[in-house]
């Protein structure tokens, strides 16, 4: 995986490999005859170009053997393969991204500008759907609606059947009591699930479903600080002929709310930064790689992607430099788009890249960057 767990970064330990890297972003779609072929086409069109840009021979070789194609996934989806030592270290589908055309990079870092750019602010959620008879807890990711993970648990129903309906063995308060104690534990072992799989996962949403004594009771034995991200619905699938459709609705709803208060609390930080005489606000392409330069930059906002823009990456820090810079000569590995660098110099100083919508930044801003310090002479 190139990305952290939040998705907002990039593993910066793939940017320290030194040697040369092939990377493939292709359009893997199926569903049309006309999708079919160029899947079927694929391999030997990308192995051509990888050969004519001097890619190793083992590259070549482990890309090719990658690029299969999404069975199962709505168009668009593409593929974002990256190959090292004759290795495949990155395969990852990102669906919703249409490619128009193939791109294909052979150099001495890898290119995940286009997965960053798709991947930027995503998050893990949990679901959990509840009952009295157990329960099961899925993780998600908001780059997919396919599931990354499921556990379950299993209750003893015959139990609970026996202690409510043999009234000539059990009397009432032990029915009762029987029937309680059974949800009580089986929601015990839903809310262990779910703090383990959240443990596991950076996550920022879990949402509970089921009958309502059951998620009520798997909420109350969530740790407190695992509440605050509990979203209850009162929907019950477990039971079967529930409305699948509308559980899946209502989860993209809080989803998306999740995302847009996370939009919302880093245009407060950028407007308060804006009128602050100490600002932590690096503005536009200069300023951001003079904070890169500096480890300074804590969390990169990008608006508009600064293609027409081509900086220097380097070997060593600084990482990156202007091509005006007339320092760090010596460090200078090739130029390349300016996009490319600025996420390899982010991953490399520990920072946070976040692709942002228009309106985020102030007019005219096409790139800034929340610092860890006050600019000098700020």
């Amino acid at each position: 995986m190139a990305l952290r767990a939040d998705s907002n970064g990039i593993d910066a330990s793939l940017y320290r490999k030194t040697g040369s890297w092939s990377t493939v972003l292709a359009d893997v779609s199926l569903g049309t005859t006309a999708a079919q072929e160029a899947a079927d086409q694929l391999p030997d069109k990308v192995a051509k170009i990888l050969k004519s840009q001097q890619a190793h021979a083992a590259d070549i070789s482990a890309l090719i053997e990658a690029l299969v194609p999404a069975e199962g996934l709505r168009a668009p989806v593409a593929r974002c393969v990256a190959a090292y030592d004759g290795q495949v270290v990155l395969n990852e589908l990102i669906p919703g991204l249409k490619v128009e055309k193939t791109s294909v990079d052979v150099g001495p870092f890898p290119n995940f500008v286009s997965l960053a750019r798709a991947r930027g602010g995503a998050f893990s959620y949990l679901v959990a759907e509840t009952g009295r008879d157990g329960g099961e807890v899925h993780l998600y990711n908001t780059t997919s609606p396919e599931r990354v993970a499921s556990r379950g648990i299993v209750g003893l129903p015959e139990e609970t059947h026996v202690a409510r309906k043999v009234p000539g063995e059990y009397d009432q308060p032990k029915n009762q009591s029987a029937a309680e104690e059974m949800v009580r534990r089986n929601a015990e072992e839903v809310a262990e699930l779910i703090r383990e799989m959240a443990n596991e996962t950076y996550v920022r949403l879990i949402v509970i479903s089921g009958d309502v004594k059951s998620r009520e009771s798997v909420c109350d034995q969530l740790h407190t600080s695992l509440k605050p991200l509990v979203a209850m619905l009162d929907i019950n699938n477990r039971t079967g002929g529930g409305d699948r459709s509308a559980q899946d609705a209502q989860i993209r709803k809080l989803v998306d709310s999740v995302t847009a208060k996370d939009l919302n609390e880093l245009s407060e930080r950028v407007a308060e930064q804006l009128g602050n005489s100490q600002s932590q606000l690096a503005l536009g392409i200069e300023q951001v790689v003079a904070a890169l330069q500096q480890a300074q930059a804590d969390t990169v906002l990008v608006s508009q992607y600064q293609d027409e823009h081509t900086l220097r990456a380097l070997n060593a820090e600084p990482w990156l430099a202007t091509e005006e810079d007339p320092n760090h000569a010596e460090l200078v590995i090739g130029q390349w788009p300016a996009p490319e660098v600025l996420l390899r110099a982010t991953a490399l100083t520990d920072a946070t890249i976040r692709y942002v919508p228009d309106g985020l930044l102030p007019d005219g801003v096409g790139i800034a960057a929340l610092l860890r310090w006050p600019r000098n002479g700020a």
